[in-house]
This record gives C-alpha cells, structure tokens and sequence, in this order.
C-alpha cells in the first residue's frame, strides 16, 4: 500500500513539474498557443462585443447628433460631455483601474465583500462629482446659460453612469464577460431607441441627448444584478476604508496623471469653443469621432486582458509583465497603425458621406495630428497595463506631467505658427513623449527588490 502511495505521489509531482515547464519543439509550442487561444476565446469574444456595442452606439450617436444638431448646438454637446470624460478618467485611474490588482493580492477568494465595499466607495464618488456639477451649473447660469442647464442634466443622470462603469468592471473581474456584452447590448438599445424617439418627436436638444445616457445605464445596472453580479449584502464600514486605502495606496498617483491626460486630450474642447466657438470644437469632435472604434477596441482588450494580467503577475512574478508590456505594446500599436492609415485613405469620401456638414469635410487635414497622436496613446494604455498590474503608477504621473509641459511649450510655438494644426500637432507630440516614458519604464527590467 505504501509503494503505491509512494508511486501515485512521484506521477503527480511529475505531472506538475512538467505543467509548469515551458513547452518544447514545433509540436509542443504550438499546442501550448492553440490551448492559450482556446482559453481566452470566450473571454476575447464577449469583451469585443461589450466594448464594440458600446464603441459602436457612441459612434452612430456621433454622427446622428451632428446631423440633428445645429453645428453650434453639436459643438455645445461635445464641451459639455467632455466633463463626463473628465470624471470617468478619474474614477477609472483611482477605482477601476485599481481593483483588479487589488482582488489579486488580497481577496481572489473573498470579493463579495470587495465588490459590496466598492459599491459604496462609488456611490460617494458619484455624490461627490455630482455636487461639483451642480455647482458648476450655478456659475454657468451667469456666465453663459447656453451651458447651464446641460450641465444641470449631466449632474442628475451622472451617479448613474459611474454605477455603471463599476459594475462594468465587476463582470470582467468575475470573469463573467458575457453578462459585460448583455449588459451593453441593454445599454445600446435603450440609447439608440430613446434618441430615435427623440428625433421623431422633433423634442431633441442638448439637454434631452444628455439625458438618455442615464436611462441607458439603469437599463445596463438592471442586466448585471439579475445575472448575480453585484448584488448588495450587508456592508461593514471597516471593509469600504480598507478598500477605500487600498484604492488610494494604489491610485494616488493615477488620479493626478489622469487629470493632465485629459487636458491634454478632451481639455482641448473647451479650449476651442472659448476662442473659437462651439463650432469649432464640434468639427474637431467629429474628425476624432472616425478613430474613436479602434481606440474602443483596444479599450476592450484592455478590459478583458487586465484582471488576467494582474492574476499572472501576482502568480509569477514582475518578468511576465514585462514580456507582456513588449508584446502588448507592439500589438495595440501596430492595429491602431493600420486603421489609422485605412482612415486618412478614405477620408475625402467618409467625411461627406457621413457628416453632410462642408465645414466638417473641409477639415479633413485635422486627420493627421489626430492619428499620430492615438498610435502613440494606444502605445502607452498597452504598456501602462504592466505598470498597473505591478502597482507602479508614480511613472504614469510623471510621464503625464512631464507630457502637458511639452504640450505647453509647443501649443504656444506651433499654434503661433500653424494655428489649430499646430495646437493638435503639439498635442500629438506631448502623447508620443509621455508614452515613450511608459513604455520605456514597464520594459526595463525589474529586481526582485524593487
């Protein structure tokens, strides 16, 4: 009895051993890649269709509003939703961005009380940032009205939409990918439907557009509570500060860097509209509204592949995050490369077609600083995913400030010279420097001590 214990001990220890020794040979390599694409199909799969209903809703939303819209009326909605941007920047580098390596560490076994914890530290952010808009809408009401009841609108509906990016979050998180992909699909149709609705009635207006994101969202909340996902329990106030510390330990640096990547990406909007009117801010919504789907895409692997990531990392250590930086890099950089190139071929076509509006076709040059700018940020999200997954986010500041200075310097010398051209070409100069900072940062190699 003992010599077969014996025996069934050794053939286990091999089986593992050998679990964990790398494949060899053309065979074997390729059955090791074809097992990879097996597990992560479904889990790919879903996050496509999460993110390429959203993406795609956002889209042709884009392009109905600049048809239904006054140009001034389109220009107004896109400086009012770039707040949106602005707070969902913050919440994704301080709360979303932080759970995955969060749950990796301390609660792989244990997130339901993570998850109900994490509900209420997104409920007082969404409080928070709400009240900050009311207040913003007070001010607007004397300096410019045309924006104060928008913003008002934006501030109802908003606890909404961060509820909603959490519980986002949450499905990837559980692993549960295709409820994320149930949950969009409630979320398109509710957008698609109401705005049509809008249209037929002949009652759409920048304050009504503003309003359906929040009717979208209940319907998408609704849809991942009925799979089991977030459900509510009772909640101990010492678990929402452990999570609240962890979240600040992890994202005290995010925070402040995302700020800056939103002045240098969305701050533009107002920028425009203050000296060049809300037209202009609206023409060049529209030309960054042709690249918006990859950016979306690559936004879906992001969502699918960082949870995972975080899991590996934790499991073997800081030389998996950085092989899969370079991989990650190349990969995001080169696809974003050829739809970019696809775009700048089409757009004499695409922007008549689509747009109907000769001051939006007339700015087809735009395209140019636009696109090299988003190669070198898709760049960057890749790369910035090891950082996160290792829990290094002081660099990510860093890069970012070190960005906006060089926006700075060369808004001001470019746009003396070129104009808005100049401005955007500085723009996409600054992301290509704070991007090669991450890059550089998550490549390097790391000792065990650091």
């Amino acid at each position: 009895m003992g010599r077969r214990r014996a025996r069934v001990v050794g053939i286990a220890a091999v089986t593992v051993a050998s679990a964990d020794t790398p494949p060899t040979g053309l065979r074997g390599r390729l059955g090791h890649v074809w097992q990879l694409v097996h597990r992560w199909k479904g889990r790919i799969l879903f996050a496509f269709l999460d993110q390429g209903l959203y993406s795609t809703t956002n889209f042709v939303l884009t392009v109905l509003y600049a048809w239904w819209l006054p140009l001034e009326d389109f220009g107004r909605y896109v400086v009012v939703w770039t707040a949106v941007f602005f707070i969902e920047a913050v919440q994704n580098s301080m709360i979303i961005d932080s759970l995955p390596a969060i749950v990796s560490h301390h609660g792989r076994h244990n997130r339901g009380r993570i998850d109900v914890a994490g509900f209420w530290v997104v409920c007082v952010f969404g409080a928070v940032s709400s009240v900050l808009l009311l207040a913003a809408a007070a001010v607007l009401a004397a300096l410019n009205s045309a924006y104060a009841l928008p913003v008002l609108v934006l501030a109802l509906v908003n606890p909404l939409q961060r509820m909603y990016l959490y519980y986002r979050r949450l499905c990837y998180i559980r692993d549960r990918q295709g409820v994320a992909a149930a949950a969009a699909a409630a979320y398109s149709v509710t957008l698609l439907a109401g705005a049509g609705l809008l249209a037929f009635f002949k009652v759409i207006s920048v304050g009504a557009v503003l309003a359906l994101p929040g009717a979208a969202a209940s319907a998408a909340i609704a849809t991942i509570v009925i799979a089991g996902i977030g459900r509510l329990t009772r909640v101990r106030v010492v678990n929402v500060k452990w999570l609240t510390i962890r979240i600040w330990n992890s994202g005290r640096w995010l925070a402040p860097a995302a700020v800056v990547s939103w002045l240098m990406s969305w701050g533009i909007f107002p920028l425009v509209a203050l000296f060049s009117g809300p037209g202009a801010a609206g023409v060049i919504r529209a030309l960054q509204n042709l690249l918006t789907p990859i950016v979306q895409f690559n936004s879906a692997l992001n969502l699918a592949l960082l949870p995972r990531v975080a899991d590996k990392v934790a499991d073997h250590g800081n030389d998996y995050a950085r092989r899969f930086a370079l991989r990650a890099t190349a990969g995001f950089a080169g696809l974003v490369l050829l739809y970019c190139g696809a775009i700048l071929v089409s757009a004499p076509i695409l922007l008549p077609l689509l747009y109907h509006k000769p001051e939006i076709a007339a700015a087809e040059g735009l395209l140019w600083p636009l696109s090299f700018g988003i190669v070198w940020e898709a760049s960057r999200v890749a790369a910035s995913m090891s950082l996160l997954a290792t829990r290094r986010t002081r660099v990510v500041l860093l890069s970012r400030l070190i960005a906006l200075t060089v926006f700075a310097v060369g808004g001001v010398a470019l746009g003396w010279a070129a104009g808005l051209s100049g401005v955007l070409w500085a723009n996409a100069i600054a992301t290509a420097t704070g991007a090669a900072i991450v890059i550089f940062t998550a490549l390097r190699p790391r000792s065990v001590a650091a």
